[in-house]
């Protein structure tokens, strides 16, 4: 079967998202709503081996997401309601997960809408009409950053998946 998707990979750190955000404004640029960007913190060995160890059961009967938060960032698709992208955040930080981002300093912007804040399966929300890719990665960065169990560096990573 041949594969639809193209993936890279993007280390980037917040004093330089250029590269994140040119591949944000490509995949918008289509307006077909193909593709996605994932998006987490890049960890070193020793921050893994400190990360809870989910048993085969915990995972399955958990009412939580991964322990390492991770973001998705979708393109709008022209002629589909909101020209807006979709973004999310997959923790395991548990229920009201929008309360504590606010409470760490991270709210959700003015304007943006709530889809989801469900304890598995995390965050979606709707960004503000007229908001920009800097302003989306800059909240998905800052949520990651709130939400995760360890403390971790301004390193990141960009799955970029394009469609081929």
């Amino acid at each position: 079967m041949v594969d639809r998707f193209r993936t890279e990979t993007i280390a980037f750190d917040t004093a330089d998202v250029a590269a994140v955000v040119r591949e944000m404004e490509s995949l918008a640029d289509r307006g077909d709503g193909l593709g996605w960007i994932n998006i987490g913190p890049g960890l070193r060995d020793d921050q893994i081996e400190r990360l809870p160890t989910p048993t085969v059961l915990g995972r399955w009967f958990s009412g939580r997401g991964p322990a390492v938060p991770m973001a998705t960032w979708t393109p709008p698709r022209e002629g589909r309601g909101s020209s807006q992208p979709i973004v999310g955040v997959e923790h395991g930080a548990g229920p009201k997960a929008l309360d504590r981002l606010s409470d760490a300093g991270a709210p959700l912007p003015a304007g943006w809408h709530k889809v989801q804040d469900h304890a598995k399966n995390g965050i979606v929300v709707h960004p503000a009409a007229g908001a920009s890719h800097d302003e989306v990665l800059g909240w998905l960065l800052s949520a990651c950053w709130a939400l995760c169990p360890i403390d971790i560096e301004d390193h990141w990573l960009a799955e970029v998946h394009r469609p081929a």
